[in-house]
């Protein structure tokens, strides 16, 4: 699912960018 890929790489970024260390409900 190239899609999911790019979903779950999109929001590691965020999540990096903006220093979140709480877990998405993506992966939750």
């Amino acid at each position: 699912m190239p899609h999911l890929a790019i979903n779950v790489d999109h929001v590691a970024t965020v999540r990096q960018a903006r220093g979140v260390k709480e877990p998405d409900p993506v992966t939750a």
